[in-house]
């Protein structure tokens, strides 16, 4: 998902696009979304987790503060983070003190908060300052010159509390449970998560109150967005808030509960209060921008503006949503084990009791291995869902692809394969129809 919100690629096409899925370098000559609105005249900061642009400032940004390495990222308490055209020069001294161990580490950061560096605080008051500063500069400029700027929390992603990436994430690292402190029959990573939540919340609220204080509540528009599923890593379960509302699947998975997340977009007197429950992506981003700021976006790309539908004008649905993964999912985890992401931004497994960790699933056999890293796809059109945990061997989809079939207008948990029903196999042909005229590869991508 970061990926596409800044080249507007569907995953199904990096491989044609030169795209590793991990990675954007300058060298590639990628159009990214903040390039886009650069040449259309915008300032334009970055600040957060800015993976995986290499060179921030040389790829659309002005201003950078935050990490591009996306093993690093997850560390919420890091010795250093990047700054403009630098990698780990902001040398956050405090954090040097905290324990290596993840529990003592925990204690330590909640039992005296003020001295160490959280990442979340770091991104929310360089965002604050970046808008306070950029509105000072064009106070008395006859054109002002508009603003897009990208703040990227890390969490709620799972991530460690110190010495990443050598220690896997443990946890949802925050500064304070909190009201969600007295939950003492909660497990502990369940009482931090919801903290998570909480404190996200506030900075969100901080950044809209911050354009409310400078009168640019009316002329700006807000979007906040997930970039996947709940997840079920550093321990979390996604099920003990039911956190996915029962959609089938997470992060990581081709169901609903994996690629269906909830966006919010706010523009007081521009987009009306409403609930759509039109179907888009991340990479119709660029585009529905471009069509607001006057940008250009660059031919053959995979998004479609979305902006009839913010301002509430009728739209067609688009011609197919496509997602590539490992087969459909992780498979349930035995008792004690938990997914962490490894320092190469891959899945690691973790068993409590004896912290012994594995790239494989421990749920799976060994005859199943080559079966798990095989890459599958979901493909949506209208309200048809295909899913296919492990696609053909020349790693495109296939017409002998076995395929899940489900209506998600009157079955959103995707409970009923409707595969080898009239309507399923009349959607299996709508799907290779479309498939096979746009050259997609199903192979998997991190980002």
């Amino acid at each position: 998902s970061e990926m596409c919100i800044r080249d507007s690629y569907h995953s199904g096409h990096f491989k044609w696009e030169g795209l590793s899925g991990t990675v954007i370098t300058p060298s590639q000559k990628v159009l990214t979304t903040a390039e886009m609105l650069q040449r259309a005249g915008y300032a334009t900061a970055g600040i957060g987790k800015l993976a995986p642009l290499s060179d921030p400032l040389s790829q659309g940004f002005d201003h950078f503060m935050g990490q591009i390495d996306q093993a690093l990222c997850h560390n919420m308490y890091p010795r250093f983070v990047d700054s403009g055209n630098a990698t780990k020069n902001v040398n956050l001294t405090g954090n040097w003190g905290i324990p290596s161990d993840p529990q003592a580490a925990r204690a330590a950061c909640m039992a005296h908060p003020e001295r160490f560096n959280y990442t979340v605080d770091i991104t929310l008051h360089e965002s604050l300052d970046w808008i306070e500063a950029h509105t000072t500069k064009q106070a008395n400029v006859v054109s002002p010159k508009p603003f897009f700027l990208y703040t990227s929390f890390t969490v709620p992603h799972a991530g460690g509390w110190g010495h990443a990436p050598a220690t896997p994430e443990s946890g949802a690292p925050v500064p304070t449970d909190a009201q969600y402190a007295s939950q003492t029959s909660w497990p502990e990573v369940e009482r931090d998560h919801a903290a998570v939540i909480t404190y996200l919340d506030s900075c969100v609220g901080q950044v809209v109150g911050k354009l409310s204080e400078l009168g640019l509540e009316d002329s700006t528009m807000v979007v906040f967005a997930s970039d996947n599923g709940a997840h079920l890593e550093g321990g979390h379960d996604y099920k003990f808030f039911n956190s996915t509302g029962g959609l089938l699947g997470h992060k990581r998975s081709l169901f609903e509960g994996g690629v269906r997340s909830p966006t919010m977009i706010r523009w007081p007197g521009t987009i009306l209060p409403a609930v759509s429950d039109f179907a888009w992506a991340f990479w119709d981003v660029m585009p529905t921008l471009a069509d607001l700021a006057g940008g250009e976006v660059p031919a053959g790309i995979d998004g479609t503006s979305i902006l009839p539908t913010l301002l509430g004008e009728n739209q067609p649905a688009k011609p197919y949503l496509y997602w590539t993964w490992r087969g459909t999912g992780v498979p349930p985890l035995p008792e004690g084990w938990s997914l962490h992401q490894g320092p190469d931004g891959t899945e690691l497994y973790l068993e409590a009791g004896t912290r012994m960790t594995s790239k494989r699933h421990p749920g799976l056999g060994k005859e199943h291995n080559n079966l798990q890293m095989s890459s599958g796809y979901g493909i949506r059109v209208g309200d048809m869902k295909g899913v296919v945990p492990h696609c053909g061997g020349n790693g495109r989809p296939s017409a002998r692809d076995h395929v899940q079939v489900f209506d998600l207008s009157k079955d959103p948990f995707e409970t009923r394969n409707l595969a080898n029903t009239t309507q399923g196999k009349a959607a299996k042909a709508q799907f290779w129809q479309v498939l096979s005229g746009i050259n997609a590869s199903c192979e998997c991508y991190q980002c």
